[in-house]
């Protein structure tokens, strides 16, 4: 191999590069492990003090704020180096891959070096063992990176909170939310559960099983045509959506046997779009989750089709509201108040709130919202006894009164592409979205926000909250618990995958699948510990649906009914 003199030059400077390159990001990633290793970021005698003083005067709010920003400092200081250490051996990688071939065109060139008398004495020898020994220096320090990131990451801490010497640790608590709220053990009707909170009744779910090998499995089922909604449950029937093209369909399947029961076909209505509206590329036609009550199913979908039907698969009325269009793709899911269906339409062309008579269909009312588009769905809620439903918005997270549609009140605290739905539990709101905030907000007339935290902000996944605790999981695969009053961080995990569906809470336990596919099962605590991974064998971004003991997930592929087998 004959390389031109300017070729070979420029080959140099890229190995010489290269080599310092990977040298710096070695030893970067080998000082980050060291410190992380040697530093719990939260074991600070400062945090701990403050943390102490705070705890014995819960209500002075300087403190509260000292203890917040030491702790937020903390935890951006941990998660950067963590994260330096993840990412850093695929730059270490290319950086190795750059100087190595560069030295192997080096040493494959040959050239004729001419002998003249009374030359200078040849520098390639000096040069060859100044490269020589680069090449060794690199080779040991990026062996010695890798191999230390792999040994010692597995024993990096994982920020469980500590608690302060002499504070008794509380156990035994069910995180169930207190008060009048007591979510249905066999009803599972609407995105999230009952009244989209993320709250599910019964006990005895299976904490094990396996799509592959078919352990625990009851049944399985594939949908004919696809869909990113969730599943909703009435009774013994379980109602999902799919797409095809413009071809729009709502299946009844028998939540015991998985046979479909009746599909019903959601298209061929008057006003509906001859073609399919553009959106996200992941995103689909069937996104939006349909709801259920104990006489109607109704469901929408991305061409601003909405249709209500009974329990048999007969229409009883359909509608199209025109398409929806958005940057992304509409993913707004329904909800039923008493006899009223909630539609949150965020267009482009308008973003409102509209209440339509369930039997009828008719329009009872319609609310211009002052937001911009998103992508979350309408929770329902009941604060000193007024019931609402709640949007987190953008830039406005909103209570409406949802048999009138008249505003109840209004923070404005969001921003960007807001798509996770709020949490709430008996006396506040939580609404999150990410690289903006997450914000704990005391509903009603003068609706302010009691605490906020801009570390951890999910981008699909919608947080759940009980009366002691908040729990969310991020789209990098933080997982999260808050004290759901005070805003503290009870304990934070990194899980590794993304999170798209949202945690539910059932027997006292935080349900997450994240989009590979494997549940991670977490004792609804104020102390981290994982109880079961389990692995559907397929992806999944769907929220799942809980009813009667069994679980019921819908995957990319199939919808499983997964149960405890004897």
């Amino acid at each position: 191999m004959n390389l031109k003199e300017k070729d070979i030059d420029v080959l140099r400077k890229v190995s010489l590069i290269a080599g310092i390159f990977t040298i710096l990001v070695a030893l970067t990633m080998l000082f980050s492990i060291i410190q992380l290793k040697a530093i719990d970021p939260l074991d600070n005698p400062v945090l701990t003090e403050i943390k102490e003083q705070y705890d014995n005067d819960p209500g002075n709010t300087v403190k509260a704020e000292q203890v917040r920003a030491l702790d937020l400092m903390a935890r951006k200081a941990y998660f950067a180096s963590r994260r330096q250490i993840e990412t850093g051996s695929y730059l270490l990688l290319a950086g190795a891959i750059v100087f190595f071939f560069s030295q192997y065109v080096l040493s494959e060139n040959k050239k004729a070096v001419p002998v003249i008398p009374g030359e200078l004495p040849d520098e390639t020898d000096v040069r060859k063992k100044g490269m020589k020994h680069m090449l060794v220096s690199v080779s040991i320090i990026t062996a010695t990176a890798i191999i230390a990131s792999f040994f010692l990451r597995s024993g990096l801490p994982d920020l469980d909170r500590k608690r302060p010497a002499g504070k008794k640790e509380k156990t035994g608590r069910p995180a169930l939310v207190k008060g009048s709220y007591e979510p249905d053990a066999v009803n599972f009707p609407f995105f999230r559960g009952q009244d989209s909170r993320g709250i599910a009744g019964g006990r005895n779910y299976p904490l094990h099983w396996n799509g592959e090998d078919g352990t625990n499995i009851k049944w399985k089922l594939q949908i004919p045509k696809d869909g990113k909604s969730s599943p909703v449950i009435w009774g013994d029937k379980l109602f999902v959506t799919g797409a095809e093209n413009t071809d729009c369909e709502v299946y009844c399947i028998d939540k015991k046997s998985g046979e479909i029961l009746w599909s019903a076909s959601a298209s061929g209505i008057p006003g509906e779009p001859s073609v399919v509206p553009e959106m996200d590329y992941d995103a689909g036609m069937a996104v939006s989750t349909a709801a259920v009550n104990a006489s109607s199913v109704c469901a929408i979908f991305a061409n601003g089709n909405l249709i209500c039907l009974d329990h048999d698969g007969n229409t009883k009325w359909a509608k199209n509201l025109e398409t929806p269009e958005n940057v992304y793709g509409y993913s707004c899911s329904l909800i039923i108040h008493e006899d009223l269906l909630l539609v949150q339409y965020d267009a482009d062309i308008k973003v409102s709130l509209m209440g339509f008579e369930l039997e009828s269909g008719e329009l009872k009312w319609e609310t211009i919202r002052r937001d911009r588009p998103s992508w979350s769905s309408p929770v329902l809620a009941n604060f000193n006894g007024t019931a609402q439903v709640i949007i987190n918005g953008n830039p406005w997270v909103t209570g409406f009164d949802p048999v009138s549609g008249k505003e109840l009140w209004a923070v404005e605290c969001m921003s960007g592409d807001v798509a996770p739905s709020v949490a709430v539990n008996g006396t506040m709101v939580y609404a999150v979205t990410d690289y903006a905030v997450l914000a704990a907000i005391r509903p009603g007339t003068g609706a302010s926000i009691i605490w906020s935290d801009d570390m951890f902000t999910p981008d699909v996944s919608s947080p759940v909250a009980t009366d002691e605790y908040l729990f969310l999981a991020t789209g990098y695969g933080d997982v999260v618990c808050y004290d759901a009053m005070k805003g503290d961080t009870l304990w934070t995990h990194y899980l590794m995958d993304q999170f798209y569906a949202s945690p539910v809470i059932a027997d006292d336990r935080v349900w997450l699948l994240n989009r590979s596919g494997v549940m991670k099962v977490i004792k609804a605590d104020s102390r981290f510990e994982l109880l079961a991974e389990s692995p559907l064998g397929e992806a999944a971004d769907c929220t799942p649906a809980f009813s009667d003991g069994c679980i019921y997930i819908r995957g990319r592929e199939n919808l499983y009914c997964i149960s405890e087998i004897e």
